[in-house]
């Protein structure tokens, strides 16, 4: 079984993919599979970005590739383009091993929808809270400003939207009341599966 797990940010999809038990669920984290896919297409990178986004070690340097795609829409599209085909393959493959160990594979992505995960899944959790508390958790457990937050949840609207005419069994998990019941809904959603 794949689990397709999404959420805007600080909904609380991460810490709720915290909460499945180790022994009968795999959670693959599909924003650190980016890190890795940057590793991964460094020739097709230097191709689009050139070689000043390369740390002296040959490395991408996030922190030079970052302001420079997420301040032009366009360049963003071909960052995505790169990346994500290798990120959505090694999903995938990661949540086959997953299955043959006899696990429940969790695809945690904020872009489920975008990087066209949603067919591949028997389920879809989508994590929601009040933006109110989203904004909350982004300035005091993440350091952001009100700005910076608000831009990235405005860049985030889509999430979910396609999620209920995709056929598929939607999961809704109401995060406004704090981390033991998100572990509550987290260990229910896990015993109703068994």
């Amino acid at each position: 079984m794949i689990i397709g797990l999404t959420g805007k940010s600080c909904a609380g999809k991460d810490l709720f993919a915290s909460f499945l038990p180790c022994g009968r669920f795999s959670v693959i984290d599909v924003d650190k599979l980016g890190h890795e896919a940057l590793e991964n297409n460094r020739k097709a990178l230097a191709e689009a970005f050139g070689d000043g986004i390369f740390r002296a070690d040959g490395s991408v340097d996030r922190k030079i590739l970052g302001p420079v795609v997420f301040s032009d829409p366009e360049k963003l599209s071909v960052l995505n383009s790169i990346t994500h085909p290798w990120m959505r393959e090694k999903a995938l493959a990661d949540a086959r091993i997953a299955e043959e160990k006899g696990l429940r594979a969790v695809i945690n992505a904020a872009l489920l929808e975008e990087m066209d995960f949603v067919p591949s899944c028997d389920i879809i959790v989508l994590v929601t809270a009040p933006y109110e508390k989203r904004l909350e958790r982004a300035l005091s457990r993440d350091g952001m400003t009100a700005d910076a937050f608000r831009a990235r949840s405005d860049a985030q609207k889509e999430i979910g939207l396609s999620l209920f005419s995709s056929g598929k069994r939607i999961v809704t998990i109401f995060n406004n009341s704090g981390m033991e019941d998100l572990r509550k809904q987290a260990e229910y959603f896990s015993e109703a599966l068994a």
